[in-house]
This record gives structure tokens, C-alpha cells and sequence, in this order.
């Protein structure tokens, strides 16, 4: 039974990839709202087809690939807004532009590349697709086996973030890592138990061809354009169109904000770091009391902590409203194609998180990708 290797990836692991803050962290403005103690089931669909490995995959023509990045430009906003939570977590307003957006995949894919893209939608979500009503019919589970699946699935979860809630100090990347795949393997052996050699059969059907995820960059939606900004410092003005080929760090902050001031050693570092490539670091000042609307109060506060990088000024709150952010301060990391990849909220190095280490890594992981 080859079912083991077809699951090569979880949409955990998918969503910890882009999303890797934690929503408790401190900042000031609305935090991303707690998980709830049974989280929807995310639909990774956007993630995989702004991909091109997955592209690939699917065989789109280039008129496909064409279409499809149109559609999701049309949508990025919302796309943006649904970062955290998934297209299956969107609140009603989010409904009818969803359908849009399906409706229109299901004019530009064939039938075919309809079917192998469930399929890795299916691998994507990794055993947690066995919760879905769909894939529990085709299957044909009884109650009780929808019953222990559910269980099972919940004490992996649990167990997952009792590990990552451990103590940082004491665990490394490696050691985490070891720890999950263990998780991950059992797992995998009480969910054998629980399915019948026809319904193993009919899952590896549902799956289709093992995909390497290990190759997906995934990416919720392209970085918005500036707009309404009152004045640039330390620049003339920029777009994300001109910066096309080079790593761009947003941040938002706000300069009496003293949760974006312990953020600033990590820029000063990267800024010094990166002096000379492909890097550009850019802070969106947004003001979020009335002394913070003062320009020259926050020309001396730049000079004062020595932050040499491009500062656009968003009284408007315009680029705020754009990227959907909600906490000062905010990190976004896009890549040298103007995709949104990696984000944080709150201090990168919250009670030794090593935030700042991470956001380096990723940095520099985007900056030797082709």
C-alpha cells in the first residue's frame, strides 16, 4: 500500500511556510483573530495555482498561466485578506468574489487539469482531506470511521502545537522538524487502521501522481502597488513594478510605536547586510496617533535611529488598506517577481523567538532563486 508516500506534504506545512508569525505577539492595532479549537479546513487552491511548479504539473498553456494571473490581479485585495485563514475561513462579503474566481478556473482549466489539480489539492491538505464530506463520500466512511478520523486528527493537531508552543530555547529547527515527522508517522499508522484496502485503493486514486511539494513557492497574492503616499524620505519616489528582480522588505511602523522601534536593530542589520545586492528594505509609515502625523517628528526619529532604507509616508492609510494589514509593526517579504511570500506580525524576536534570523534566511533564499 503506497499511501505513506503520497502524502508528502500537509497544508500545514504549506500555510507555515508564508505565515510564520505567531497571531499572540505583541503589537499595537487588531491581532489576527485566535484560532478557534476546530479550525476550517483550508482550501490551498490560490496557493498551488499561483505556483509555477504546479503550473507545470497541470500542463497550463501559456494563455492559461496568462488568464489566470489576470483573475488573481483582479482579486488581490482579497486574496491579501484571506492570508490567515484560508478561502473556506472568508466571511460572507468574501462569497460572491469567490465564486467569481471559481467560476472563471473552471472556464480556463480543462477537465483534465481540473482533476489533477483536486488531486493535489488533496496531497496539499494532507490527511486532514479525509475530514472533508466529499472525499468521505467517494470513499464511502461509515459515521464511525468519519468519527476516528476526526480524533485522530485532532490529537495530531494538538500535539503538533503543544511542540511548537515548547520551549524555543531548547529546541532546535532540527529537533522540531524530527519531532513532527514522529507525530506525523503515527498518524499515518493509526489512519491506515482505520480504512479498509478498497477505501486505501480509492485514496490513492482521489490523489493521483505523488507531487513534490518541496518545489512550491507559494504565494497568496502579488505586493500592492504604491498609492496615496504623502511623501517618500531617504528616496524619490518607488513602485513595486520598478523593483521587479530585486527582494523587497516592507515593514509597517509607526514611529512612536515601541514595538516597531525593538524591530529596528534587525533592519539596521539587514540594511548593512545587504548593502549592494539585490535587496531593497522599504518602512510604510503609518500614523496612528496625531503626533505620528508629523512629518519632521518623524524625519528626526529616522535620523535619530539611523534608518537609511526608503520610508513612504501613508497618512491616508491607503497602502494599509491595500495590504490588508492590521498590527503595527508588520513584515512582508516579497520576491524578485513582486509576490507576497513570507510575513510577520509584532517583534520578530518576541521573548527569543529568532524571528529576525528567519526573516535573514528567507531573505537571502529569495535572493538566489532565479
Amino acid at each position: 500500500m503506497a499511501l505513506a508516500c503520497r502524502m508528502a506534504i500537509t497544508i500545514l506545512a504549506i500555510v507555515a511556510s508564508v505565515r510564520v508569525s505567531a497571531a499572540q505577539e505583541p503589537g499595537h492595532g487588531q491581532a489576527p483573530p485566535p484560532s478557534a479549537a476546530r479550525p476550517p479546513l483550508t482550501d490551498p487552491t490560490f496557493l498551488l495555482l499561483r505556483d509555477g511548479a504546479v503550473r507545470d504539473a497541470l500542463a497550463l498553456t501559456p494563455e492559461q498561466s496568462e488568464s489566470l494571473d489576470a483573475l488573481f490581479r483582479r482579486h488581490t485585495r482579497l486574496l491579501l485578506a484571506m492570508r490567515d485563514v484560508g478561502p473556506t475561513g472568508a466571511d460572507e462579503t468574501a462569497k460572491p468574489a469567490l465564486r467569481e474566481i471559481r467560476a472563471a478556473l473552471a472556464e480556463i482549466l480543462q477537465a483534465e487539469q481540473r482533476v489533477r489539480l483536486q488531486g493535489l489539492v488533496l496531497q496539499a491538505q494532507g490527511y486532514d482531506s479525509l475530514l472533508r464530506k466529499d472525499v468521505a463520500a467517494q470513499l464511502k466512511l461509515t459515521p464511525e470511521q468519519e468519527q476516528q478520523l476526526a480524533e485522530i486528527s485532532a490529537v495530531f493537531r494538538e500535539q503538533a502545537q503543544a511542540l511548537q508552543r515548547g520551549d524555543k530555547a531548547k529546541s532546535s529547527a532540527e529537533t522540531l522538524e524530527g519531532d513532527l515527522a514522529r507525530l506525523q508517522a503515527d498518524r499515518h499508522k493509526r489512519i491506515v487502521a482505520q480504512l479498509t484496502p478498497e477505501q486505501q485503493t480509492r485514496y490513492g486514486e482521489l490523489l493521483g501522481e505523488p507531487f513534490n511539494f518541496a518545489q512550491v513557492q507559494p504565494s497568496p497574492a502579488d505586493a500592492p502597488e504604491f498609492t496615496a503616499i504623502e511623501e517618500w524620505f531617504n528616496t524619490e519616489p518607488l513602485t513595486m513594478q520598478a523593483l521587479r528582480g530585486r527582494v523587497v522588505v516592507i515593514h509597517f511602523f509607526a514611529f512612536g510605536c515601541s514595538n516597531c522601534i525593538n524591530n529596528y536593530p534587525w533592519y539596521r542589520e539587514w540594511q548593512e547586510a545587504f548593502q549592494g545586492k539585490d535587496v531593497t528594505i522599504i518602512g510604510i509609515h503609518t500614523p496612528e496617533t496625531s503626533t505620528e502625523e508629523n512629518n519632521d517628528l518623524l524625519r528626526a526619529s529616522l535620523d535619530e535611529h539611523k534608518l537609511k532604507f526608503p520610508v513612504a509616508v501613508d497618512k491616508q492609510k491607503k497602502m494599509w488598506q491595500a495590504w490588508y494589514n492590521r498590527m503595527w509593526p508588520s513584515v512582508y517579504l516579497v520576491d524578485k517577481q513582486g509576490r507576497v511570500r513570507y510575513w510577520w506580525y509584532g517583534e520578530l524576536d518576541w521573548q527569543g523567538a529568532g524571528g529576525q534570523k528567519l526573516a535573514r534566511q528567507r531573505i537571502e533564499q529569495m535572493l538566489a532563486e532565479e
